[in-house]
């Protein structure tokens, strides 16, 4: 606690000061924890609850207002024997693009499946399976991102790369052929991947909830479809 002396010194009024910088630094550090979090031993089964943690995260994230991480350890013990993620992410394996970090997650929140152009292969829709089906997650979203370079480059139709490259975006391409433009061809592709998770069988078992979202690189906000 903060004695206010001497208000009309120079020496108070720096206290003074101090004191109202000491105040305003530990309210937003209540606000911050205040947020309602999921914590790593919670088992959520509302996909809308699931959600807004990841748009409440987000939103964290552009403002400058992330979590505290200071419970890492805790967090780890708690972990150790199993985990129970509220959500499993699709997403690219762009170095720019971490759900972790722009949804303002900690360890155990969210289950993410990465790679090139956001695209749900058999390895991803194993994953995503036991995301949802084992461990509980009752959402699935497909981010797809601004200057996404498996999807442009698919766009443009480029040909001559190493065989696991080219089918890659040969796989992509299909999803995308209509599309006027690069940007276009980003939002068709989570789109058809949304699709692809919504009509697999064991996802419609467990009943979860899949949306598609786009991450954009330049401001760091999610933008849910």
């Amino acid at each position: 606690m903060c004695t206010i002396i001497a208000a009309d010194s120079k020496k108070g009024l720096c206290h003074v000061e101090c004191c109202l910088l000491e105040k305003k630094i530990i309210q937003e550090e209540d606000s911050k924890m205040s947020a309602k979090l999921h914590a790593p031993d919670e088992q959520i089964k509302d996909p809308q609850v699931a959600l807004n943690f990841l748009k409440e995260g987000n939103e964290r994230f552009v403002s400058g207002n992330t979590i505290p991480r200071n419970t890492n350890a805790e967090d780890i013990k708690i972990t150790a024997t199993g985990q129970k993620p509220f959500a499993a992410i699709l997403t690219c394996a762009d170095s720019r693009v971490a759900p972790e970090l722009y949804f303002d997650q900690k360890i155990g929140d969210i289950f993410i499946v990465r790679n090139a152009g956001n695209y749900a292969d058999m390895e991803a829709l194993g994953s995503i399976e036991f995301a949802t089906k084992h461990l509980g997650a009752p959402l699935v979203v497909v981010v797809g991102h601004s200057m996404c370079g498996a999807v442009f480059t698919s766009h443009d139709k480029v040909t001559g790369l190493s065989d696991n490259l080219q089918a890659v975006l040969d796989n992509i391409r299909v999803n995308i052929e209509s599309c006027g433009t690069k940007e276009e061809a980003v939002t068709a592709n989570v789109k058809a991947q949304v699709e692809t998770l919504k009509n697999n069988s064991i996802i419609k078992e467990v009943g979860a909830l899949v949306v598609g979202a786009e991450y954009d690189i330049a401001s760091g906000k999610v933008s849910f479809h």
